[in-house]
């Protein structure tokens, strides 16, 4: 690998670095874009359907945006996360390997820097240099039951990609989740999930994790004790001050009886994430060519007014935007594809993608079937719609189990 390419291969596991942070208000650079795009690229056909239909999507509703730009960010959002996992499932085994180490030095730097900033450690003449680069970065923890975020922009970022770091750790390391090693990591994770990011976040993807880890006919038993222990922590630790959010949050639920309508309690904790993926959903089998690429905005209103809940009465919109607000794009890919793309666009994203997801090879390995099912869960629930880690991790377990050669291409 060449040393730009090693430089990139670095910065697709970092997605939140912005070099023209100055110039850009997004949040996401394309790194696995610029990482994926060279010569030996090769795309399925399902892939270029759907990169097709994605395109000239954005492309037949140009008219109807002030901004050429507005389409083409919402178009290559899309590209930017999909596209690599073609390149990397393909990749030969040294430059497989190569990717393998630089991903462990991303993984230890990330969790020392959380540590550091966790400890209120973190140099704070250096913080205004990490902010030209990355949103929002603090040296210290975000405060209000927040914890820190290492090298992304927030610690809900930062909580996704430890998950998706930690389990392909655990797979790259071979790491038996069940041996007195994996005991001690799945622990330790536990603990910084809780006391360190402190995100909600974090507790529904190590949920999805200890889970893929049991047999079916051991999910049960393992989910009736980890509730009790969840239920203890979160009773204890809840009443403190000083909780992290995500118990405190947990706490509060039960503590005001928002179990009773848990609606408005999500709308209140979620912000828009919640309502803005239901909303999609239900829009994109409404209108099966969607808004258009590019058209989220709008439709975004619309779709919530269809399921009957204003934005003007959502916490989050009332405090950040209040009479201003123009719309949300979804935070999960699929429910961004439903709202632009509508249900057509979601069936050819399926026929890119199921042949991968379907192979046996990978629900049969404990490691990469918890990579799997994160993928599926960011992907179509609770995610960030230009991120490119989900696609990232998942062609790196894929090509952990199944070689170059077996890849069938149309």
């Amino acid at each position: 690998m060449t040393a730009l390419r090693r430089i990139l291969a670095t910065l697709i596991f970092l997605p939140n670095i912005m070099p023209f942070k100055a110039l850009l208000s997004a949040e996401i650079f394309p790194w696995a874009f610029l990482y994926a795009v060279r010569k030996d690229l090769r795309l399925t056909l399902g892939y270029g359907l759907f990169l097709g239909y994605i395109v000239i999507s954005s492309l037949l509703f140009l008219g109807a945006f002030s901004s050429i730009l507005v389409p083409a960010r919402a178009l290559f959002a899309l590209i930017n996360a999909s596209m690599v996992f073609f390149l990397l499932i393909n990749v030969q085994q040294e430059e497989y390997k190569t990717i393998v180490a630089i991903f462990h030095g991303v993984f230890i730097a990330n969790i020392g820097l959380c540590i550091i900033q966790f400890l209120g450690l973190f140099p704070p003449f250096l913080e205004p240099v990490f902010r030209l680069f990355i949103d929002r970065f603090t040296n210290e923890i975000y405060g209000g039951g927040r914890g820190v975020a290492g090298l992304f922009a927030e610690p809900s970022y930062a909580s996704m990609a430890i998950h998706y770091y930690f389990a392909f750790f655990m797979l790259s390391k071979k790491i038996n989740p069940k041996s007195l090693v994996g005991i001690g990591a799945i622990i330790g994770i536990i603990i910084f999930d809780l006391f360190i990011i402190r995100s909600v976040t974090g507790v529904v993807m190590i949920v999805l994790y200890l889970a893929s880890m049991q047999k079916v006919s051991d999910l049960i038993k393992t989910s009736v004790i980890a509730l009790v222990l969840l239920v203890s922590v979160i009773y204890y630790v809840g009443q403190s001050p000083n909780a992290p959010r995500s118990i405190e949050t947990a706490y509060d639920f039960f503590k005001y009886g928002a179990y009773q309508d848990p609606t408005p309690w999500l709308l209140e904790q979620s912000g828009f994430r919640f309502v803005s993926v239901w909303a999609s959903y239900k829009y994109g089998f409404t209108h099966p060519f969607g808004s258009g690429v590019g058209g989220w905005g709008p439709a975004s209103i619309q779709a919530m007014d269809d399921i009957g809940i204003k934005a003007s009465a959502m916490s989050f919109f009332a405090s950040a935007m209040g009479s201003e607000y123009q719309g949300v794009r979804p935070t999960s890919f699929a429910a961004g594809l439903m709202l632009e793309t509508g249900i057509v666009g979601l069936i050819l994203f399926g026929v890119a993608f199921f042949p991968f997801l379907k192979r046996p090879e990978i629900y049969r390995d404990i490691h990469t079937r918890s990579i799997a099912i994160f993928f599926l869960f960011n992907t179509f629930a609770l995610g960030s719609i230009g991120d490119p880690l989900p696609f990232i991790f998942l062609a790196l377990a894929y090509r952990s189990v199944i070689e170059p050669p077996e890849i069938e291409y149309a």
